[in-house]
């Protein structure tokens, strides 16, 4: 069950973009290597607990684009934002064992001492310090064989939209465009440069106001 609508953001880079587009695949990756040690703590002991030998995660933000998403996730000028039709994206896994969907619950660590989360709540569990992330995750287990990564097949009708980043030159910006473009199954895809940092539309609004007010002192 998703949050707030039924879209999912990621954040990755243009590489991981390219893969993605043109293998149509999707790909996900060992949690060992995450920054918060707390939250790869947690789903490396659900591994433990289940017994599993692999286990793979891929995380998404439910809510619209940030400038916190951007710096955190893809804070250079070849970061990228996927936004995905959240039901036919998940429609992708929909035969395929061992996968796990859910939205990541947020927990104050006095909750925790008080009501000890359920096994099967670990891969979905984080301190509440990051709630803002609102994040839902894919996550695929397998008690036979050892994955570290592991990709599976997309139907790119599921992408709506690719936002390129705000660090990235216009021009650069026109040519990616155009290179994704040409990409089979990419032609109908929305593509724009994010304005989260400096948007000609949000200024021109401020610009009409002030030559309005220049009128009515004339």
């Amino acid at each position: 069950m998703l949050m707030n609508e039924n879209r999912l953001r990621r954040y990755i880079s243009l590489p991981v973009l390219f893969d993605m587009l043109v293998n149509k695949r999707i790909t996900l990756l060992d949690p060992a290597s995450w920054e918060d040690r707390n939250d790869s703590f947690y789903v490396e002991k659900y591994r433990e607990i289940k017994q599993l030998r692999t286990l793979l995660a891929l995380c998404f933000t439910t809510k619209p684009e940030t400038f916190h998403h951007w710096k955190v996730f893809a804070g250079n000028s070849g970061g990228v934002c996927v936004r995905f039709n959240a039901e036919n994206l998940l429609s992708s896994f929909s035969n395929t064992r061992g996968i796990k969907t859910g939205t990541v619950i947020y927990r104050r660590m006095r909750d925790l001492k008080k009501n000890p989360p359920a096994v099967d709540e670990l891969p979905f569990l984080k301190r509440k310090q990051y709630e803002d992330e609102a994040e839902f995750r894919i996550i695929y287990e397998d008690k036979g064989k050892t994955y570290h990564v592991r990709s599976f097949e997309i139907d790119l009708r599921c992408v709506e939209k690719i936002t390129l980043s705000p660090w990235l030159p216009s021009s650069v910006s026109k040519t990616t465009k155009e290179i994704i473009q040409r990409i089979p199954g990419c032609g109908s895809i929305a593509l724009i440069r994010t304005g989260v940092v400096e948007s000609s539309e949000w200024q021109n609004i401020i610009n009409n106001l002030q030559k309005r007010r220049l009128k009515g002192t004339q």
